[in-house]
């Protein structure tokens, strides 16, 4: 039994995209586990029948009753082939229930289920039917059936730790958050000091945004067992949803000294260092990561690789291209490869060698003919190199990609500025404001319609 649970972090890096940590809470049950030896002390001795609320034993029924209560514990397999033996249409439910009890004391969870169901079917009200049931439903992981049994075992007079521990645990799993934190609330009204309640309580109140709490249970938790890397990391993402990185970083650098990171852990190390300005812990960061955690997908190395570049941290990416070269040539998808492919023509560009840049957009162009990264790239080329009318070409080329267009006639103006002809400037830019408003652009407008009255 093993919930999968992916915490969101919510923060917008300044030209870096939204990112998401899985933050490894996944967890065991542990003090609140169906086959812990409390809870499973207490389901054998669940196997009498309390007549105030199930249905009676008559007469008839008592030769049965006695011949398989000595067996229920020591030989539970016998008990089940007497009861089966001596069933009829009109046999007791409560042997039915008896059975459902037996079948999941061997782990027989689908035999359990069908006797349970069974008997659930002649009396609706076998309290105990509804909750072996629920807890052969979580040991099979269908925690989405399980919730319907425990909440009829609640609704029969059956509310405990038990099962407002497991209906907090089946909607934790549904990620039905909000149910799973009134569930947990109540399970802790029987057991306040439950660890299994106390991490489920703090996983809830993060996905509901209830953060100051959350981040609150989590120091319990980690004062308890700092060695649990997902309470640091779950903390983390509580962290950078108040917008404090700060502390975000240190639980994410403790997870890392303490050698329990992962790839996402560090690379979101690394692009927080990176926009706090720490280039050289980024750098070691990624690295560490790549090092460590190799992610399955090649095409994921690629994303630091990009963010050093989009911030113009030219060695710091050349530093990382040549420690990934190894490891991406040829496991690339298309498009990553693409993506590196810009990253190295600006490297080059920048601190290499253009022509090797020419080279490289020259090639990924002629791939893909509307690729508008790199038609901005070789109009850029161009345009620094003094071949205007080949700059313009690749400019005027990007303005019919449409997520590039507004970029490529602010550049087509600033060429043209470039060449001394303000008016012909204004026509490209103001073609950029029709299709987006931006304050630096109405601001760059204005300023060349001012140079212009005062030439007249």
């Amino acid at each position: 039994m093993r919930l999968s649970l992916y915490l969101v972090i919510l923060v917008f890096l300044l030209h870096i995209d939204t990112v998401r940590l899985p933050a490894a809470v996944s967890f065991s049950l542990s003090d609140s586990n169906p086959n812990s030896p409390s809870f499973r002390r207490r389901f054998m001795a669940s196997h009498g029948v309390n007549e105030a609320i199930e249905p009676k034993l008559t007469v008839k029924d008592r030769p049965l009753q006695k011949a398989i209560i000595p067996l229920i514990k020591t030989d539970p397999r016998r008990a089940i082939q007497l009861i089966e033996a001596d069933l009829k249409p009109d046999s007791n439910p409560a042997f039915l229930n008896i059975l459902g009890n037996l079948y999941y004391q061997l782990n027989d969870y689908q035999n359990a289920e069908r006797y349970l169901q069974k008997a659930l079917g002649e009396f609706p009200s076998l309290r105990r039917s509804w909750r072996t049931l629920a807890l052969s439903y979580v040991q099979r992981d269908l925690m989405d059936l399980a919730i319907g049994p425990l909440l009829k075992t609640i609704e029969l007079g059956g509310g405990d730790a038990q099962s407002y521990g497991l209906l907090a645990y089946s909607y934790l799993n549904t990620q039905k958050y909000e149910s799973a934190l009134a569930a947990y609330r109540m399970a802790r009204m029987f057991d306040p000091e439950s660890f299994d309640f106390r991490r489920g309580q703090a996983i809830c109140l993060l996905e509901t945004e209830q953060l100051r709490s959350a981040i609150a249970l989590f120091d319990e938790l980690i004062v308890e067992k700092p060695e649990e890397p997902s309470f640091w990391l779950a903390q983390a993402n509580a962290f950078l949803a108040m917008q404090q990185p700060d502390k975000a970083i240190a639980n994410l650098q403790m997870v890392a000294d303490s050698g329990n990171s992962t790839w996402d852990s560090l690379t979101m190390l690394g692009d927080l260092y990176l926009n706090h300005n720490v280039p050289k812990l980024a750098l070691e960061s990624y690295s560490l990561a790549f090092h460590q955690h190799p992610p399955r997908k090649p095409s994921q190395i690629v994303r630091p690789l990009n963010y050093l570049v989009n911030r113009k941290l030219y060695e710091e990416a050349r530093e990382f291209y040549q420690l990934i070269a190894p490891k991406i040539t040829a496991e690339l998808d298309p498009e990553s490869q693409r993506r590196v492919n810009i990253a190295k023509a600006r490297i080059e560009m920048s601190i290499g060698d253009p022509e090797k840049a020419l080279n490289i957009l020259t090639h990924t162009v002629e791939e893909n003919p509307l690729d508008g990264a790199t038609l901005m790239l070789l109009g850029d080329y161009y345009r620094d190199t003094g071949q205007f009318e080949e700059s313009e070409y690749f400019f005027e080329r990007a303005t019919s990609v449409r997520e590039f267009a507004v970029d490529a006639f602010v550049a087509l103006g600033q060429l043209e500025v470039d060449r001394g002809n303000l008016k012909a400037a204004l026509l490209p830019l103001r073609k950029a404001e029709e299709l987006e408003t931006r304050p630096s652009l109405e601001r760059y407008v204005e300023s060349i319609e001012r140079a212009l009255r005062l030439r007249q």
